[in-house]
């Protein structure tokens, strides 16, 4: 059982076909956020020194958890309770806790 503070969404993609000149997969068109699925959030690390050719950005790094099921996607959306998004993050790795039924997310 997770103690709710926050939901998460999956990125869908939609599949274009393919290319029949080279062969390979068209990029998706089509890009939407899945359904809200309540989590359960941490921050492991955060602060704002991150820095790229003298552009400042923060540094952040959340461990989450959801109720098992298929990780559909490898990106998420993180928001709080009250609907404001925390931010947009690719899924570093994820394991299942087969002890209590949870994937543990960590982004």
């Amino acid at each position: 059982m997770i103690i709710q503070n926050g939901t998460i969404q999956f990125k869908t993609k939609s599949a274009t076909g393919i290319d029949l000149e080279t062969g390979y997969p068209k990029k998706p068109t089509s890009k939407s956020w899945g359904s809200l699925i309540p989590c359960q959030y941490a921050k492991n690390k955060y602060n704002n020194l991150g820095m790229v050719q003298s552009e400042h950005f923060n540094v952040a790094q959340y461990s989450i958890l959801i109720e098992e099921q298929e990780v559909p996607s490898e990106q998420i959306m993180l928001s709080d309770m009250s609907g404001n998004e925390i931010g947009k993050f690719s899924i570093m790795n994820h394991e299942l806790l087969e002890a209590v039924c949870e994937i543990k997310i960590l982004v």
